[in-house]
């Protein structure tokens, strides 16, 4: 007996937190991300901290948690002495403003669905229509652990600290150029 097939996922548009959403019974693999989305993310976006967007579940999907994955976003500086040397050459000599996808995740009942993907397609969207605006020369994140860090590699973010001095640290920082990002979107609308 082979099991039922659907209909590839319609995704709806991602929209800011709400209460209900932290109280959806959401659950990933990553307890410290469970804990920020449940008690965290609202508060914060509230206080104007960052923004948590959140995918809902298709409303012809039941079956599926309500809260599918979601995403925090913010703006951020680091200090031009922690990026490598190719990056900011010819920068002047004050901390360099980042686009900061603070956490991302999928709900672990949804594995296989291509909502990471989606999510991080999502932010890099709204990345750059943000860097239009106000310009940033980086989108960076903080993989927590080995399987978020392939997910990043295999998406074209490079480690910030090579990983022989990083290993086994957690989380590790990686990157991606806003002109990189830009020119892979180019002939997309953001």
């Amino acid at each position: 007996m082979t099991a039922p097939t659907h209909a590839p996922l319609l995704f709806p548009a991602l929209s800011p937190i709400t209460g209900e959403d932290a109280a959806s019974g959401f659950h990933c693999e990553e307890e410290a991300l469970n804990t920020f989305f449940r008690q965290h993310a609202t508060q914060q976006g509230k206080r104007e901290e960052n923004r948590t967007w959140v995918l809902h579940r298709p409303g012809d999907r039941p079956e599926l948690p309500l809260v599918l994955g979601f995403y925090t976003l913010a703006t951020s500086q680091v200090e031009r002495s922690t990026l490598p040397s190719l990056i900011i050459k010819r920068l002047p000599d004050y901390p360099v403003r980042v686009i900061l996808i603070g956490r991302l995740a999928r709900d672990e009942r949804c594995k296989g669905m291509r909502i990471g993907e989606h999510l991080l397609d999502d932010a890099h969207r709204r990345a750059l229509r943000i860097n239009a605006d106000i310009g940033n020369l980086l989108i960076i994140v903080d993989a927590k652990n080995e399987r978020s860090a392939a997910f990043y590699k295999a998406h074209d973010y490079t480690p910030l600290i090579p990983s022989e001095v990083a290993a086994n640290r957690w989380p590790q920082r990686f990157y991606v150029k806003m002109a990189t990002l830009r020119a892979s979107y180019s002939g997309t609308s953001p």
